[in-house]
């Protein structure tokens, strides 16, 4: 990344911004997610605020060809997220009977696709399918090696739902081991920790919740009825 930004499109007419390696916690000027324990860009000018913005939301495009999302270019919002307006263009019936109970005046909030969280500022959206993201979501590693799993690469995929090892709660979007049966949320991963807000943070734990056991086959040679492909093929069925 560029040590110094100057004249950045968000941040115009102050001091340029520097990349900065301390770690300290922020919110993010763009986005408007916290984050801590990363590099981010802030604003050097001596009579700014504290004005900060993650370096993927400092240098994301205003289209991107998201991987996760590959039937049409997403784009790249300032504004808050707000399903609401979505409505009022497709069905201006739905809009009006929700109105009355929408929390914030005239908007309708809008989680993410992937980490869940509230969009509250800028991020990216399809608007032929209703795809919101955070910039910070669409820039993830598909590959990442974790402490919470150290034993093999997690692969990031959108599949059937299961439950974060993590958070003990459902992950749709999630790093995945294939060989373990591994899931954690992207919120989950330590790496993660102070980059993202845990989606169910405040909730109890799953008291339903049981660890995948490690599936055996049969013995060589055998058949087995209850699962005539394998375990392999059964789980790569159902798309984890």
């Amino acid at each position: 990344m560029e040590p110094v930004m100057k004249n950045h499109p968000l941040h115009p007419r102050c001091g340029p911004l520097a990349l900065d390696g301390s770690g300290k916690e922020f919110v993010c000027g763009a986005c408007k997610l916290a984050g801590s324990g990363m590099y981010a860009y802030r604003c050097s000018g001596a009579g700014c605020d504290g004005f900060s913005l993650h370096g993927q939301c400092a240098t994301c495009p205003e289209k991107l060809s998201f991987w996760g999302h590959p039937q049409h270019e997403v784009v790249l919002e300032h504004a808050r997220a707000d399903m609401g307006r979505v409505m009022l263009a497709v069905r201006s019936d739905v809009h009006a009977a929700l109105a009355s109970s929408m929390p914030t005046a005239g908007v309708l909030p809008v989680g993410c696709e992937m980490c869940t969280n509230e969009i509250e500022g800028a991020h990216y959206y399809c608007h032929p399918c209703g795809f919101f993201v955070h910039a910070l979501c669409a820039t993830l590693p598909k590959l990442a090696r974790s402490a919470a799993h150290p034993d093999h690469d997690l692969a990031l995929l959108c599949s059937f739902p299961t439950m974060c090892g993590g958070c003990k709660m459902p992950a749709v979007w999630a790093y995945r081991c294939a060989p373990c049966l591994s899931f954690h949320h992207i919120n989950c991963l330590p790496e993660n920790a102070g980059m993202f807000a845990k989606p169910f943070a405040d909730r109890p734990p799953n008291p339903f919740f049981v660890p995948p056991p490690m599936m055996m086959g049969p013995p060589p040679g055998a058949f087995d009825e209850a699962n005539p492909f394998g375990v392999v093929h059964t789980y790569r069925h159902r798309g984890i």
